[in-house]
């Protein structure tokens, strides 16, 4: 009793992983953990203006986005090595929520965000708590490399509309994109030009030289540019003027269409925990961690609520940022609090610079960011061993462009799900026998040498009997029992070492199928069963139905037992 007190206040009182991290600190670590900070902080604001823009909120939000729930992760969250930020797919889904909300004013989609991220919050603690850190598997990888590749092209498309100036009424992507093609003669030619430059300077810095920060480069020297040469006066938009100094606390207004707001704020809590704990975990594996989904989500939704409280939108596991900081040597959650004081420093003291810099080279970085979100090589792969998951990654794809990003989510979440459960009602099974003179149990179809058992059907159904898959067993039992009719047998052994659980639609398939055997008068033997199935079996009457009233543990024990009864010996039969 002692002990279990002691476990419950230990887990009540226990530091977070990012704050107990910070006990390792040494000084060496903690420059070395400064200095990655830094870098970091690099990387993190360009990107955060860029999603900022995106989202149609002024750029000093996406910075602020980088300041308080980075600090807010770095002492509450789960994973000390992960730095949380900005996130492409879900900045483009808070901004087209934003906009469906009817929020145009800058104030007004500032307040919307912060809703939006204090509602993910709130979602994330519940559902960490609830233990339903599973809704990751929701959207599979097929599902989740088509989603993310349509916001990609999604993306490409309303970005190309700010480098060349060609604005695109409002309409599904198709439409946009032939708006598009027929206006390409009213390029402004100065815009789309700068923005080329610098497009094919970014992606040519990560095909041959990645560790280049080719983003920051680009934003100082466009900056640089804009102010020696004046290039608003050749039309090229500038962010203008952005406020200094750091976010003020502010509980956000909520006048939104609640059952609009509660879908956005769920669809956007499944994208942004999808992934984040997708970045969490692969950058977990490379440095032997493990990652808890159900900490994670509590971990994001702190940083969420925090993050709307402060003035800011919703944040979730940062690839680049994470990487920038591993690969820095970074050891503690000393990273992520640098990062955001870097930042803070800089839109306190250096927010004048800023305002120099061009609209369009923000567009320049969404666009090489959103090439990234086309995972090429993962579709061939896909189009390599699983065509029908090539198909799905299209259909996804296409859902996206037609019908919207949020539907899209929609879309794919019931892809996902229809996937999972037609695999489920149609598992795979097998007959199993034996190599000559030997009692090893085989797959028949997959060991050519192999034999059937004697008297014997042995049949392996590769899954628990559920209600959707109850007459698709059935429809298998009777399958393999007509093509045996030609033959004596005497036992029909249900392999039910797949098995985990069992319901009333497992009684039910099972009584149907000793109905069926009597009539052919054959034995029903049951062996293995995980102790959900064996435990329902064996208090239900199927139990008086079975040959020798039990589960065996094993086949080879059915085999070893029911041999004494059946004639000839049980041996392996030998074709001619």
């Amino acid at each position: 009793m002692q002990a279990k007190a002691q476990s419950f206040f230990k887990a009540i009182f226990q530091l977070p992983a990012g704050a107990r991290s910070l006990k390792r600190l040494t000084v060496p670590i903690a420059l070395n953990d400064i200095l990655a900070g830094i870098l970091v902080s690099s990387v993190a604001i360009p990107v955060g203006l860029a999603y900022a823009n995106l989202m149609g909120v002024p750029a000093i939000i996406g910075l602020y986005a980088c300041i308080i729930p980075v600090l807010a992760y770095a002492i509450f969250g789960s994973s000390p090595f992960l730095i949380i930020g900005p996130d492409t797919a879900v900045s483009n889904i808070v901004g087209v929520s934003l906009t469906a909300f009817a929020l145009t004013t800058p104030d007004a989609r500032i307040q919307g965000a912060a809703a939006i991220a204090i509602g993910v919050g709130i979602v994330s603690i519940f559902a960490g708590k609830l233990r339903l850190g599973f809704i990751a598997n929701f959207l599979s990888r097929p599902i989740l490399t088509g989603y993310l590749a349509g916001i990609g092209i999604q993306l490409i498309l309303s970005q190309l509309s700010i480098i060349t100036k060609i604005y695109a009424p409002t309409g599904n992507f198709f439409e946009r994109a032939l708006f598009f093609i027929h206006h390409l003669s009213s390029i402004h030619w100065m815009t789309f030009g700068m923005a080329l430059f610098f497009f094919i300077f970014i992606r040519a810095c990560i095909f041959y030289k990645p560790s280049i920060p080719a983003p920051v480069i680009t934003v100082i020297v466009s900056i640089l540019l804009s102010w020696g040469f004046s290039l608003n006066q050749y039309g090229i938009m500038t962010l203008g003027k952005l406020p200094s100094g750091l976010p003020s606390f502010e509980i956000p207004s909520f006048n939104y269409p609640l059952t609009e707001f509660i879908e956005t704020v769920v669809a956007v809590t499944l994208i942004s925990f999808s992934s984040g704990i997708i970045t969490a975990r692969s950058f977990a594996a490379t440095i032997g961690k493990q990652v808890d989904g159900n900490k994670e989500l509590v971990s994001f939704g702190i940083a969420n609520i925090i993050s709307g409280l402060f003035q800011s939108f919703t944040v979730t596991g940062a690839d680049s940022r994470t990487a920038v900081a591993i690969n820095s040597g970074g050891k503690t959650a000393l990273v992520g609090i640098s990062s955001a004081i870097t930042i803070a420093l800089i839109i306190t003291f250096l927010s004048q610079p800023l305002s120099f810099l061009p609209s369009a080279i923000l567009s320049v970085i969404l666009i090489s960011t959103a090439i990234n979100l086309i995972d090429i090589k993962t579709f061939r792969f896909l189009l390599k061993v699983s065509r029908q998951e090539a198909i799905f990654v299209i259909i996804t794809i296409l859902g996206v462009l037609w019908v919207g990003i949020l539907q899209g989510i929609i879309l794919a979440v019931f892809i996902t799900l229809l996937h999972g459960l037609a695999l489920s009602a149609r598992p795979r099974d097998s007959l199993l026998g034996m190599f000559p003179n030997t009692k090893e149990l085989v797959n028949l179809n997959l060991e050519p040498t192999a034999v059937p058992v004697p008297h014997c059907i042995i049949y392996l159904f590769e899954a628990s009997i559920i209600f959707f898959n109850e007459g698709y067993f059935s429809s298998r039992c009777a399958t393999v029992l007509e093509q045996h009719e030609d033959q004596s047998i005497k036992w029909f052994i249900l392999d039910a070492s797949v098995m985990t659980r069992g319901d009333a639609s497992t009684l039910y398939a099972l009584n149907q199928l000793y109905i069926l055997l009597q009539t052919k008068n054959i034995n029903l033997i049951i062996a293995n069963g995980h102790y959900d199935f064996r435990n329902i079996v064996q208090k239900s009457d199927i139990m008086d139905k079975i040959a020798g009233k039990k589960i065996y543990q094993s086949v080879e024990i059915a085999l070893a037992e029911i041999s004494s009864l059946s004639q000839p010996p049980m041996e392996p039969i030998h074709h001619a």
